[in-house]
């Protein structure tokens, strides 16, 4: 009896030391699984195809060149100029550790971004249990890493289109592994590499020196220069090195996320030391951005620390890792809402959140949670999954569930993996070096090129001469565009743009392929008169009412 007891006991510590290996082994399988599903049936945005083209430039000798991202910047959103191939976007973002991934590109074509993307993240979560391990009983490491890869903030981004800030909690964990070890490969190597991953990740940096300087005071020397370092390479970088290459961080980022303190004349733009003091000499405005609104802020929090048991709300270590990044959110604003539980900015916070509740388990006297607590702890994972699935992050899940309930819009996973097929299909007559304009699901799809801009909002651009030039191909979904655009008004404006457009050009754009309504146009192609007769159709169908005067109407 004794000898089974035993062996229940030794088999109950192995199942609790190989869980988080089961929970990241499933994280990294759904996630890769879905990212790929999202490829395919053209659910990838704008933002895939940025970065696939700087990586495809980036192997040819042409660094961090991209015309899409060109199409972002201030001389082409303010000024009115056309999108530029020799557009270098490290005036956008500063971005050198991208290079480090690049030559998966050549490996595994498109699928490099998810592949690069799932990885990271799946290897932070493998280290932060390397981190706890140590620290605490194996049933509370394999709890806590479950929290870490069950958050809605971690699966949503992931989900999204491939960010740069899917490098930071891998490196954060990095670092704070060779802090708490005296490893100095792995600190020299986290702390290197951490603030090169962005222009504002540094910011990581300041808040772990301060973190040291809290909880290990002997070790201040080595806290000041990670202050040092993080926080001045942010000012070099956004006053110095960015500049070289373009105004975009002043006068449109800066501008757009931190507009509300510029004063009555935002568009001169300003730098980041500028906002900074500008943000400080407003103080009852900078309480008001922090606090407003007041319902939105705190279902952030909540949402970040759900998965956690709300643990990481009342650890001091949170507030002081995650507490400089929380501030920037905070009192930014833009396009992006940075207070999207499911964008990218989230990554900013999550190594916080999870470091914090690591730590304040660390320090209980009974660093096991009993039988309640791992109840209670069970059911805030369960509803953050839930919350994650029903939010449907980034169409990720729209094969098993609507994108719309009211009007009802579904397409079921035949229709998607064979409009994705046809689409592939129709894109085949495009030749690989040819310029072409393409709406945004089929940007990724023909990113890996020198001349391509988003269609309907140009068809021009400036080549490497700043010669203008047309593009020779135009490529667009007025498929997905027509499904989707009958419940949200963006694709609905698109559609009929695409269409406004396509009418306008008939004459110098011909069509070279029509399947499932991707229709890919050349410039002076030669005539089909079977497809100009489909076009045609396509052209004469009924044309639904906007989604807001639909919802007039009923």
């Amino acid at each position: 009896m004794l000898a089974r007891v035993n062996q229940l006991q030794r088999w109950e510590g192995r199942s609790r030391i190989k869980g988080h290996a089961l929970a990241a082994g499933l994280f990294a399988v759904v996630m890769l699984g879905l990212q790929l599903w999202k490829s395919w049936v053209l659910l990838a945005g704008y933002d895939q195809g940025i970065f696939q083209q700087v990586a495809w430039n980036s192997l040819h000798g042409r660094w961090f060149e991209s015309s899409l991202s060109s199409q972002l910047s201030t001389n082409v959103v303010h000024a009115g100029e056309l999108p530029f191939v020799g557009y270098e976007r490290l005036g956008q973002h500063f971005t050198p550790t991208l290079l480090l991934w690049a030559p998966l590109l050549g490996v595994f074509g498109a699928a490099a971004l998810p592949v690069v993307q799932v990885g990271l993240i799946t290897a932070a979560g493998l280290v932060l249990h390397r981190l706890a391990a140590p620290r605490l009983p194996a049933r509370t490491a394999n709890w806590l890493v479950i929290a870490f890869f069950a958050g809605n903030a971690l699966i949503g981004p992931t989900l999204g289109n491939f960010s740069d800030l899917c490098q930071l909690p891998l490196a954060v964990f990095v670092l704070m592994l060779g802090l708490l070890e005296s490893r100095w490969a792995l600190t020299v190597a986290g702390a290197l590499l951490m603030p090169l991953i962005r222009e504002d990740t540094g910011v990581i940096l300041v808040a772990i020196g301060l973190w040291l300087l809290v909880r290990s005071r002997e070790r201040w020397r080595l806290a000041l220069v990670l202050i040092a370092w993080g926080g001045g390479w942010v000012v070099v970088c956004t006053n110095v090195l960015m500049p070289l290459f373009s105004d975009d961080n002043s006068k449109r980022f800066m501008v757009e996320n931190f507009g509300q303190y510029l004063g009555a004349d935002p568009d001169k733009g300003s730098s980041s030391l500028g906002v900074l003091k500008r943000v400080f000499s407003q103080p009852v405005l900078l309480v008001q951005q922090l606090i407003d609104p007041p319902g939105k802020t705190l279902r952030y929090l909540l949402g970040h620390s759900l998965p956690f048991l709300f643990v990481p709300l009342i650890s001091l270590d949170t507030w002081l890792l995650a507490g400089p990044s929380l501030l920037g959110l905070f009192l930014a604003q833009g396009t992006n809402d940075p207070l999207a539980i499911t964008i990218r900015y989230t990554w900013l916070v999550v190594p916080g959140f999870a470091l914090g509740a690591l730590f304040w388990w660390e320090r209980r006297a009974v660093p096991s949670p009993g039988p309640r607590v791992r109840l209670a702890w069970g059911a805030a994972l369960t509803l953050s999954l839930l919350l994650t699935v029903t939010s449907n992050p980034h169409r990720s899940l729209s094969m098993v569930m609507p994108d719309s309930i009211d009007p009802w819009l579904y397409s079921s996973p035949a229709q998607q993996w064979v409009h994705g097929l046809r689409a592939r299909k129709a894109l085949k007559v495009i030749p690989e070096t040819d310029s072409v304009a393409a709406n945004t699901p089929l940007v990724p799809l023909l990113a890996q090129r020198r001349a391509i801009v988003r269609f309907p909002y140009t068809t021009n651009y400036l080549d490497q001469n700043r010669q203008e030039q047309r593009v020779q191909w135009v490529a667009v979904d007025l498929s997905l565009l027509e499904r989707y655009g009958v419940a949200f008004r963006r694709d609905w404006r698109q559609h009929k743009k695409s269409l406004a457009w396509i009418e306008d050009n008939r004459q110098t754009y011909t069509p070279q392929a029509i399947r499932d309504g991707v229709v890919v146009l050349q410039r002076q192609g030669p005539r089909h008169p079977v497809l100009d007769k489909e076009l045609s159709a396509l052209l004469e169908r009924p044309r639904p009412p906007s989604p807001s005067k639909r919802a007039q109407q009923s």
